[in-house]
């Protein structure tokens, strides 16, 4: 039923590599804001609601993903209708498979919150038709399901999820050539990021009519469904790619301007050091800044920034008692960038 589209999606993969792409890097690393709407291509459909989707620090953190702890989370929240947002991807995708990678939280879910969805993709046809939905379904105050639904109905796992606990979500829309038979998936992981994506999914779902391509992220606060409401959820760390590897492992972008490195780096001194040295990092403009110390192994050992940051330099002094001699790493993040200074404690 795609045949017709086949030309068109070869001539944009040659112009800007659509395939295996990032299409979407999302870590709210800005200021807290009341509403995201018109915020970093964020656009609102349909009625303007009181309950807004609203930034909140600080953000969710998830070992081994790489948008944990990097900005703020977006918060779900509201006492009954709320607004729903869109953001585009930079092209649309009518071949292949959309990939939807992100961290979430579900902190309340008292009994008005039934079942329902927060986040979901949006085709390439113009109008909303929201689907590959992750949805929750309430057991109890504390305990919930998660299933997708391409376009109806929805399909769950018996798998038992829990408030208050941080999972990375992966939402999948597979195109095949058949007439109805693109297939919506969601995998939930409690812990460890798979290098590769896995065999088995935790619910998928092929009912409904295909769409002729994805080009869009949804979020959504009890819009247009009556399930969700007085639910809290936060969201973070949200990826789209065209691969596992472009959405649940995309990497932060390395810094390969050479005017930006003027203006963006890290540095200590002395270095090697005994037990004191001083941190000094410059950032070309606002932003939101973590800085981290990593053992060899990766590990962090030391979270030294974590805020909102002015433009220019900046110094810190940092004491290592309590750390093994070693090489250590550094690492400054901002505005969805980072670079690195090699530290060798001797003792």
């Amino acid at each position: 039923m795609k045949n017709s589209y086949l030309t068109l999606f070869f001539t944009i993969s040659l112009a800007i590599s659509a395939f295996s792409q990032n299409l979407l890097t999302e870590d709210f690393v800005y200021d807290p804001v009341d509403s995201l709407e018109e915020t970093r291509n964020w656009h609102r459909s349909g009625v303007n609601f009181l309950n807004n989707v609203t930034v909140v620090a600080p953000g969710l953190e998830y070992v081994d993903y790489v948008g944990s702890g990097r900005g703020n989370s977006c918060r779900i929240t509201n006492d009954g209708d709320g607004d729903i947002l869109l953001r585009n991807f930079p092209t649309a995708v009518i071949s292949g498979s959309v990939y939807l990678s992100f961290m979430f939280r579900i902190d309340s879910m008292p009994a008005t919150v039934t079942q329902g969805y927060f986040i979901c993709l949006n085709p390439n046809t113009g109008g909303t038709y929201l689907n590959t939905a992750l949805y929750i379904k309430r057991l109890s105050s504390t305990e919930f399901n998660v299933g997708v639904r391409k376009t109806s109905p929805v399909n769950y796992s018996n798998k038992v999820f829990e408030t208050g606990k941080t999972y990375l979500g992966v939402l999948k829309y597979a195109i095949h050539n058949g007439v109805n038979d693109d297939s919506s998936s969601v995998f939930v992981f409690e812990n460890g990021v798979p290098t590769t994506e896995p065999s088995q999914v935790l619910a998928a779902s092929t009912d409904g009519d295909d769409f002729t391509g994805q080009a869009t992220v949804v979020l959504t606060n009890n819009y247009a469904q009556t399930g969700m409401k007085g639910v809290d959820v936060q969201v973070d760390g949200i990826r789209a790619g065209t691969s596992w590897e472009t959405s649940v492992l995309a990497m932060i972008s390395s810094v390969e301007n050479e005017k930006l490195r003027a203006t963006f780096y890290i540095r200590n001194a002395p270095n090697p050091f005994a037990q004191n040295t001083t941190i000094e990092y410059q950032i070309p403009n606002r932003g939101f800044v973590n800085l981290k110390m990593m053992d060899a192994s990766g590990k962090p050992c030391a979270e030294l920034v974590n805020e909102m940051k002015e433009g220019g330099k900046h110094t810190l002094d940092y004491n290592a008692t309590g750390l093994p001699a070693g090489v250590y790493t550094c690492k400054l993040l901002w505005n969805g960038l980072a670079v690195s200074d090699q530290m060798i404690l001797v003792k």
